[in-house]
């Protein structure tokens, strides 16, 4: 036979035309699958990884555009966890879905053509049955959307939590407290399992389900078919071409299950990065021009009223004159309202009533970055940012030179440590880096004292600087509130004697106003505070 073959080919008797189309056609196909393929290869990844690029960026620049009133709601493992996990959800799975969803889709319309050219009576009868699991498949999905949202908000307070118990470390375990933290941590650790045992169960139960209705309608059609072929009413080789065309549209049924499963986890994780980015913004400032062309530094708060919640005040009816050059010290109990009274004055936070002026400006007719520009400040809390100790200090004022950054690290006693580091100022404060509280704290007082605004409001700027170092620290910070008005929140009140007006602040309101002697002569609520700080300490006083 393959000699009447090749002597037929030789006889020129076989028509190698068609032949030679036909290879000629697949070589070309096959060509354009590589092309394809490798352009798939590239566009994928690109998309996924500059979807991810640009959502962490818009995460990253909503954060800035969020009042801190809605921040503080939050909580802050659960805001990375946006930041880290939901992204890299999004980032992994959404272009390779969609991609898997268009091939599926595109094949199911082929091999559907194909079928119903064929033989329309057959491919009803066929892919009835994987209809009917595709409506039941989309239906299993809606209910079961709620447990991959679960997931990502389990794993939210499981990042909040481990966060909290890494830095708290040291109190959980003098107090020791691991029992009770264990607690916590296996309430969420068993709501992540619950739900992510849900969410599997059903992402591998939808495509064993279509599995199964696909080899159902393979078989009706086998049996169907061979019923017709018996009735003469279709031929053998239409049935075995058809069988093919239900294996290729059952085929890609499958593959897009797998795929609506995963794109539920992208659909839960989305829904919690839109969340953020849709969360309340900071009203545009673009268009606020008003600015202190020469500041002098005469601050006046004018009947101001402000609450964190609304009905339950806070600041009450709020009147103050700061003059230039004025030391203004803010002291009272625990929550009366005197941090508040820093936090509406830098707009932190807006008012509910009232007016803030600076120089006879309102401080709402400013933008928030000029009116920052006016300020120093030393906070309470100590904060380091995972830069070099120069970019510490000059943060945010690039105009600071190397030789400022020195002088004011001189000026407090900060350089004694910072040249121990084995970079000295170029050393990096990561986690690598351990510094004590009141280092820190010197850290806050030099990046101050290296802006040199025109207004400085210090919070117990020296709570945590030794004794051995305080004066030195109190007399740089003489020199740096001398041109100034500066306001200062004090818990201890020896360090406020010099102030030129202080201001007991009690349950958000100012119930005294008036030197350091003045006030302790008055016996007001000062004096029984003051009383109650050096009682049993006569050197004290």
């Amino acid at each position: 036979m393959t000699n009447g073959i090749a002597d037929g080919i030789a006889s020129g008797s076989i028509d190698l035309g068609p032949v030679t189309s036909a290879g000629i056609v697949l070589l070309a196909l096959y060509l354009l699958n590589l092309v394809f393929s490798s352009l798939e290869n590239y566009i994928v990844p690109c998309a996924s990884e500059r979807s991810g690029h640009a959502m962490r960026k818009d995460l990253a620049s909503k954060m800035f555009r969020i009042p801190l009133r809605v921040l503080d709601r939050m909580n802050t493992g659960d805001v990375m966890s946006r930041f880290t996990n939901d992204t890299d959800t999004i980032r992994t799975q959404l272009a390779e879905c969609i991609c898997h969803a268009v091939t599926a889709i595109t094949m199911m319309a082929g091999s559907m053509l194909m079928m119903l050219i064929a033989n329309p009576a057959l491919t009803l009868v066929s892919v009835v049955p994987v209809l009917l699991g595709f409506a039941l498949m989309i239906a299993i999905i809606k209910g079961s959307q709620k447990y991959f949202s679960e997931q990502a908000r389990s794993l939210g307070r499981m990042n909040g939590l481990v966060e909290e118990l890494y830095y708290g470390m040291d109190v959980v375990t003098t107090y020791n407290d691991q029992g009770r933290a264990m607690e916590r941590f296996s309430e969420i650790n068993e709501s992540l399992y619950r739900s992510a045992f849900r969410t599997r169960f059903v992402s591998s139960l939808m495509p064993r389900m279509m599995d199964f209705l696909s080899n159902l309608g393979y078989v009706i059609v086998c049996v169907f078919g061979s019923a017709m072929i018996i009735e003469g009413r279709l031929d053998f080789g239409t049935l075995v071409a058809f069988i093919v065309y239900v294996r290729q549209f059952t085929d890609p049924i499958l593959r897009l299950s797998d795929t609506l499963a995963t794109m539920q986890s992208v659909a839960a994780s989305a829904e919690r990065v839109f969340g953020f980015l849709g969360a309340e913004e900071m009203d545009d400032e673009s268009g606020k021009t008003a600015k202190v062309d020469r500041v002098e530094g005469r601050v006046s708060f004018e009947h101001v009223r402000f609450s964190y919640s609304e009905g339950v005040p806070v600041i009450q009816d709020l009147s103050l004159d700061v003059l230039p050059g004025q030391k203004i010290a803010i002291v009272g109990p625990t929550g009366a309202g005197k941090s508040t009274i820093v936090n509406i004055l830098l707009r932190f936070y807006e008012i509910d009533s009232g007016r803030i002026a600076i120089d006879g400006v309102d401080v709402s007719e400013m933008s928030r970055e000029e009116l920052r520009r006016l300020f120093c400040v030393v906070p309470q809390e100590t904060w380091t940012f995972g830069a070099t100790v120069r970019e510490n200090v000059s943060m945010g004022d690039p105009e600071v030179t190397d030789e400022r950054i020195r002088e004011v690290c001189e000026a407090i006693g900060a350089d004694a440590f910072i040249e121990t580091m084995d970079e000295g100022y170029d050393t990096v404060l990561d986690e690598s880096v351990q510094l004590s509280i009141g280092q820190r704290q010197l850290l806050m007082i030099a990046r101050a004292m290296a802006r040199d605004a025109p207004l400085l409001i210090l919070d117990e700027a020296t709570s945590s600087v030794d004794t051995n170092l305080e004066k030195r620290v109190e007399a740089a910070m003489r020199r740096l509130m001398s041109d100034k008005a500066s306001f200062i929140i004090a818990h201890r009140l020896s360090t406020i004697k010099d102030a030129d007006c202080i201001l007991v602040v009690r349950d958000g309101s100012i119930v005294e106003k008036g030197t350091f002697g003045g006030l302790l002569e008055a016996g007001g609520f000062f004096k029984t505070l003051y009383d109650s700080q050096f009682e049993g300490c006569d050197r004290c006083r």
